[in-house]
């Protein structure tokens, strides 16, 4: 197994230099976050040469992609906003593949809606996931949904019975753990998770790729939040974590 780490929670720093950070710190890899509420992270602000200079950098440093995470939901009500989204996902697909990913690519984002609108919208996200699973089809893509605490697609229950009804080998789950109710957010480490139980747990069930660590909006838009010690206190959590389970890395 490999470690990454989500630029989600690096917001004030350009990819330029979130890249050599992350190498030098000992990450195996980057889940690059795509949003307008980070520093220089749209699509749209990465012309072709910006991303054969992204491109080289991953390369050079060694640092692979497990997935691109693009800020947003799937669910949408209005039809014109659903058709952008699928466009959008057209573009982050090209520049998946502009950045040197494996194929084919994994392209994360949220399920969008609201806890209590699931049994109101559940079947309509059916049928706009199966539109996305037609772009997928057609731009050779994964797209992996992300389950979330507030968010309509809230629990193992909803997401299973969501991938059941879809049925589609290109919709599958962007697994991200969230704490539910008021409880606080935190870096790993700080919190209640056994980060050696769940790295062996992953072992065990057969999984070679990617554990990848992202940090919560919750901890990054802190006053005195400082994006390099988050990133250095996550990684030693994680391979302190990786010894203990007797897990290899690579």
């Amino acid at each position: 197994m490999k470690i990454a780490y989500g630029t989600y929670a690096m917001p004030t720093m350009p990819l330029e230099e979130a890249f050599p950070t992350l190498a030098r710190i000992g990450y195996d890899g980057v889940e690059i976050c795509l949003s307008s509420r980070h520093v220089g992270a749209t699509a749209d602000q990465m012309d072709t040469q910006r991303r054969t200079r992204l491109r080289d950098l991953l390369r050079g440093h060694g640092l692979g992609v497990p997935a691109i995470f693009i800020l947003g939901g799937i669910y949408t009500p209005n039809q014109e906003d659903h058709q952008a989204n699928l466009e959008r996902m057209r573009v982050c697909a090209g520049l998946a593949r502009d950045l040197g990913m494996d194929e084919p690519p994994v392209l994360a984002t949220g399920f969008g809606g609201r806890n209590e609108e699931w049994d109101a919208i559940k079947r309509e996200l059916v049928e706009q996931l199966r539109d996305y699973a037609e772009v997928a089809e057609q731009e050779d893509f994964i797209l992996a949904g992300e389950a979330h605490a507030g968010a309509a697609v809230n629990c193992s229950e909803r997401i299973v019975w969501l991938l059941d009804e879809v049925a589609h080998p290109r919709i599958r789950l962007h697994f991200r753990r969230h704490e539910d109710g008021t409880f606080e957010l935190v870096l790993l480490g700080q919190g209640e998770l056994d980060a050696a139980t769940y790295v062996r747990a992953m072992r065990d069930a057969g999984w070679e790729g990617y554990i990848t660590l992202e940090v919560s909006a919750m901890v990054w838009s802190q006053d005195d939040y400082d994006p390099v010690a988050a990133a250095e206190f996550c990684y030693e959590s994680l391979t302190t974590a990786f010894e203990r389970a007797g897990a290899p890395r690579g």
